[in-house]
């Protein structure tokens, strides 16, 4: 029979949760105790020194962001004196027109 603690001791070969996340940077030599993490979370920036096993603004890279996935959406166009009415790619509308009708940031 098998017992799991909640938050109890972390099994030691289990990766780094820095391996998959947006906001690390990994470099790695030769050997297998070279290797340098830094985390550059949107407030402060800091070099890791451990295993991370659990983290607040872990962000996971292995998943499409929201802005990702509305540049790859296709949105439904409301009519317009000049325009088709339909579905176009994300990509085909301008800043302004993207950013007023699903409440986003323009693209950069």
């Amino acid at each position: 029979m098998r017992i799991v603690v909640d938050r109890g001791t972390p099994t030691t070969h289990s990766e780094s949760l820095c391996d998959t996340c947006r906001h690390s940077q990994i470099v790695r030599g030769r050997r297998l105790d070279e290797e340098l993490v830094f985390c550059d979370m949107p407030t402060r920036s800091a070099q890791i020194t451990f295993k991370v096993t659990s983290c607040t603004h872990y962000d996971d890279q292995r998943h499409a962001s929201y802005m990702q996935l509305v540049h790859q959406a296709w949105i439904l166009r409301t009519s317009s004196r000049d325009r088709a009415v339909g579905f176009v790619p994300a990509t085909e509308l301008d800043d302004t027109e993207l950013a007023r009708s699903y409440g986003v940031r323009p693209r950069t």
